[in-house]
């Protein structure tokens, strides 16, 4: 009976630290990586989207041109997209102090191209100390660097 007792006495102190956890990452990480992602896609959109806020029962929530506030997941693919990628870029520096590469595989594929060339310019600003390697079928990447001015190298398999 007594080890009965102290597995629910270690499974209770168990649970206790993850709630721990939780609201410490909960009240200061969430806050943070929100900011960062509502500055990210504030510039892929040109400021169409720039205000990001979190909740346990809708997720991220969006502030839309008319100023009331709609989940992401209603939002269009490409912006939905915009704003995972925001997210990733977010966690970056959050998850590691090492400075690890940034691997893309065909995350622009629903961007449009003025979104497209202000996400390249964003990381070729904000990035410039990572390697960031794009995987990509279509050569839109390439000519954007180009027409930006972007030093990149180019493979092509």
């Amino acid at each position: 009976m007594s080890t009965l007792k102290n597995k629910n006495e270690s499974m209770n102190l168990a649970k206790d630290v993850l709630t721990e956890a939780y609201m410490e990452m909960k009240n200061s990480v969430v806050p943070k990586v929100t900011k960062n992602i509502a500055s990210i896609i504030g510039q892929i959109t040109d400021m169409k989207y720039s205000n990001v806020t979190f909740n346990e029962n809708d997720g991220l929530i969006v502030e839309i041109e008319n100023g009331s506030y709609m989940p992401a997941n209603r939002l269009s693919v490409g912006t939905i997209d915009q704003l995972y990628l925001a997210l990733r870029l977010s966690m970056t520096d959050e998850l590691s102090d090492e400075k690890v590469p940034i691997m893309l595989d065909e995350t622009f594929a629903y961007f449009d191209d003025e979104r497209l060339a202000n996400i390249l310019k964003f990381l070729n600003k904000n990035f410039k100390n990572r390697q960031i390697l794009i995987f990509t079928c279509s050569l839109r990447e390439k000519e954007l660097f180009g027409k930006n001015d972007i030093n990149f190298n180019f493979v092509e398999l």
